[in-house]
């Protein structure tokens, strides 16, 4: 088991990226340096699928804000405990701020909010992961970003779905019940729940240029996007838990319909 926290300086994102290295290489996932500028870098990795034609393509991403540590965290805990579906393509972006992440700020070296920067595109981290999925001939089907919610005492998803796909938050969010509380009452983060612990929202930003990687890639490609959000009112270990039960859900789901035809 991984125990990095807190990932609020150097050595613990160092440790963190070398030790999420190997449980990736162990996963049949390829390196691929998506960004560096100067002790600061960013690696995406991935893995084809093993069917012929295409195959269902799921976006895993963490650590887009430097403040919210227990993405990345669940992210590596996730890899060691399971294997991945031969019949998906995998995109894994475990730490999107590194940055920030090594200065425990939410914003980037540069003062910018990554996650409200997919419009304007100011920051060289989002440039470069737009970059990388415009010269791809498909996007993601399924899109999984992991997050923290400081003001929050229960876990909540945010759901987008361009894609028609069969909506499946509900079960997600029934597996996580012996967990971790939800987030039972609203408004959350200005919006009202459609249901305990669930906000279903449209494809468009509630700030006009302060895109969030969700929404830039939701207006782009037909797909379905969930965005969890872990309690910063418990301890780490617990929204570590409560995000890592979700995302096993998530992505059993997603194995399941890849299977049975996406």
């Amino acid at each position: 088991m991984s125990h990095f926290f807190p990932l609020s300086d150097a050595r613990s994102v160092n440790r963190f990226e070398e030790k999420f290295a190997l449980v990736a290489a162990g996963r049949g996932l390829i390196p691929e340096r998506l960004w560096e500028s100067g002790e600061d870098k960013i690696t995406l990795w991935t893995r084809p699928s093993a069917v012929e034609g295409p195959a269902p393509c799921l976006f895993l991403s963490a650590g887009i804000h430097g403040d919210e540590p227990c993405g990345p965290e669940t992210l590596l805990r996730f890899l060691e405990d399971h294997p991945l579906s031969t019949a998906c393509e995998w995109v894994v972006a475990p730490l999107l701020n590194p940055s920030g992440m090594k200065r425990g700020t939410r914003e980037n070296r540069d003062g910018i909010d990554l996650n409200r920067d997919f419009y304007r595109k100011e920051s060289g981290e989002v440039r470069a992961l737009t970059s990388w999925w415009e010269a791809r001939e498909r996007g993601c089907d399924l899109h999984v970003s992991l997050h923290e919610d400081w003001e929050t005492s229960g876990l909540y998803l945010y759901e987008i779905n361009t894609g028609g796909i069969a909506s499946f938050a509900g079960r997600v969010l029934d597996s996580i019940r012996g967990t971790v509380a939800l987030e039972g009452t609203g408004p959350v983060d200005g919006h009202e729940l459609s249901a305990p612990g669930l906000i279903l929202h449209a494809a468009e930003p509630d700030e006009e240029l302060g895109w969030p990687e969700a929404i830039w890639l939701a207006k782009r490609y037909p797909l379905l996007s969930l965005t969890l959000e872990g309690a910063g009112g418990i301890d780490c270990h617990s929204r570590t838990a409560g995000l890592l039960a979700a995302l096993t859900t998530v992505v059993a789901e997603a194995e399941a319909m890849a299977t049975d035809g996406f």
